[in-house]
């Protein structure tokens, strides 16, 4: 239940504690040492462009308005400092946000979870749908090699993979967000399940629809 708890607190805030604070008014940070992907095609962030957002320490203070940047590769969250600098938090961020301005809406990631497949509580999720029974995404990013045939040349590029996770009562499962496994989540309501796909005209695909999914279940 704690990993429930922390989401819930993080989730639920819709005006900044008192610990909210200016951009860089105390935080720490270690000078990155970022890796040059230069042959490789693609890029190891989230995006590549600077982010602004929120950041949630595990001492609890909330730093707003941070130009931020996720390397998906490495699982780490970097700032850029007012001087330029890319830098990452000495202290450990247990949560942030990333704001789309053009949306107006933001990517929440917490981290936390009980460790499964190569994760661990160090890893980060998007929150998807956070509940009795939430729904995490896992965004990850490895580099493939590909020839061409009759081509000594190797191409390098980042591949991109989504994985989805439930968590329930502590106890978090791998799934595919299907009719078959979401039922098995939620066992006493099939028939509103599939009720509501019909209806809904529900794609399971899509991120946004999923979240309303889950909350009407749950």
């Amino acid at each position: 239940m704690k990993y429930i708890f922390l989401m819930l607190t993080f989730i639920s805030l819709k005006s900044y504690s008192q610990y909210a604070l200016t951009p860089f008014a105390d935080v720490q940070g270690t000078m990155l040492r970022e890796i040059k992907y230069e042959d490789v095609k693609g890029s190891p962030y989230l995006s590549d462009n600077w982010t602004f957002g929120k950041v949630t320490t595990k001492s609890g203070k909330q730093y707003v308005d941070v130009p931020l940047k996720y390397n998906v590769m490495d699982d780490k969250l970097i700032f850029k400092h007012e001087n330029g600098n890319q830098m990452y938090f000495v202290e450990p961020v247990i949560a942030f946000e990333l704001n789309n301005l053009i949306s107006g809406t933001s990517a929440k990631f917490v981290n936390g979870l009980p460790a499964i497949d190569h994760y661990n509580a160090l890893s980060y999720y998007e929150v998807i749908f956070s509940g009795p029974i939430s729904l995490f995404k896992k965004t990850n990013k490895v580099i493939t090699e590909s020839k061409e045939y009759g081509s000594a040349l190797i191409n390098k590029s980042f591949n991109t993979t989504l994985n989805y996770f439930a968590l329930s009562d502590g106890k978090i499962s791998k799934i595919t967000p299907n009719r078959k496994a979401i039922s098995t989540l939620f066992p006493s309501k099939e028939q509103q399940l599939n009720d509501y796909l019909k209806k809904e005209k529900i794609d399971l695909k899509n991120d946004e629809d999923l979240k309303k999914l889950f909350a009407y279940l749950n």
